[in-house]
């Protein structure tokens, strides 16, 4: 299936949203290629378009942001859809001036929204879509500086400010123009699948456990205070994940007494230092079986557990699949029928892939 994603451009644009787009979208087609290696091309295209649906040429600096083809074969509405960033604005007077100016841009969205293509709109971009009459009856999100004021003049619009993307039907909208990450990830979910969207989403997306992972092995990157009991806790923890589980041993590595332990991990984390490493060995497994070809028994061990019962169960209540389900939907990784590398290569051994994660020796040993 190809994917065209129109890029709407105008004279009052935040335009810079628009690099970010075909730059998130290039990652996600790396990702989808890592996934489907025997299928040639590229999952999204885009264009550049001014308000008529003209093209427009990326200049040349820009050259590598183009589409990866260049070819005008027409797609039906089900596969394409309008990408609107917000405009520039100094206050609510001045948005209402520029907005005047952008009657050509409106009529575009009005185009194809009566067409019943698909519509993503970031940051104040809602307000050239409720102009267009695309949000009448539906659900959107715009920036908190202006919900005042778009409440009052779209009372057809019912506004909803609870999360970073709204989704009714064929209309996204983002309340931020920092939420463009998270507005593209619903592009990938509704053309896509929920699956390519949960691997977008781990590829691409901030994971507060996963960043610890690397940021508690490599010095001089984390800037949490090393000396709390609740940090040597979690450093230690992380360390020795495979190692059996004692809250007495944790709180004597960390020079505290375990009720002393509990409680601020408790009051810190907001789960015991047991529930803090369950998490942890969910983390790793899940990165494992993304991008490693590790058996899941091996994984299973190198996640700290050794009842493989156990550790099904613990994974599946953490993400509602088995291990083997997860790597099946997720998997990140070429399937080795399809490197083309030498035997050397071929024969790269589990601890060589889990030296790639960051994952040390000591937790090998320890084990």
């Amino acid at each position: 299936m190809t994917v065209r994603i129109d890029l709407l451009h105008g004279p009052h644009n935040l335009s810079g949203t628009l690099f970010s787009v075909i730059d998130i979208l290039r990652a996600f087609n790396n990702l989808w290629q890592l996934r489907n290696p025997d299928k040639r091309g590229a999952f999204f295209h885009w264009r550049l378009i001014d308000a008529r649906g003209n093209e427009l040429p990326l200049p040349e600096w820009l050259s590598n942001m183009e589409s990866p083809t260049r070819g005008r074969k027409a797609l039906p509405p089900s596969q394409t859809a309008l990408f609107v960033p917000g405009v520039q604005m100094k206050s609510v007077p001045d948005l209402n001036r520029v907005l005047d100016q952008c009657t050509d841009e409106i009529d575009c969205i009005a185009r194809y929204h009566s067409q019943g293509r698909l519509i993503a709109a970031g940051f104040n971009g809602a307000v050239m879509l409720a102009r267009a009459g695309a949000l009448d009856d539906r659900r959107a999100t715009v920036t908190w500086m202006i919900a005042n004021w778009f409440a009052s003049h779209f009372p057809q619009v019912q506004l909803a400010m609870e999360g970073p993307v709204v989704v009714d039907g064929p209309i996204l909208t983002a309340g931020a123009p920092a939420a463009v990450f998270d507005l593209v990830v619903e592009l990938i979910r509704h053309f896509a699948g929920q699956e390519l969207a949960q691997i977008a989403t781990n590829g691409l997306l901030y994971h507060s456990l996963r960043f610890e992972h690397s940021s508690l092995h490599a010095s001089g990157i984390s800037m949490k205070t090393r000396d709390s009991v609740v940090f040597r806790a979690k450093h230690w923890l992380l360390q020795h994940i495979q190692a059996p589980y004692s809250l007495d041993r944790v709180a004597r590595e960390v020079a505290a007494s375990p009720r002393t332990l509990l409680r601020h991990f408790k009051e810190v984390e907001g789960m015991t230092p047991l529930d803090y490493l369950h998490r942890l060995r969910v983390e790793r497994a899940k990165q494992l079986l993304e991008v490693t070809n590790i058996e899941l028994t091996e994984i299973m061990e190198y996640c700290g557990y050794q009842d493989p019962s156990a550790f099904r169960r613990l994974f599946r209540r953490a993400t509602g699949v088995t291990p083997s389900e997860y790597r099946r939907r997720y998997t990140m990784r070429i399937s080795r029928r399809w490197w083309r590398a030498d035997e050397s290569s071929l024969g790269e051994s589990a601890d060589d892939l889990i030296k790639q994660l960051g994952i040390g020796p000591d937790d090998k040993s320890s084990h």
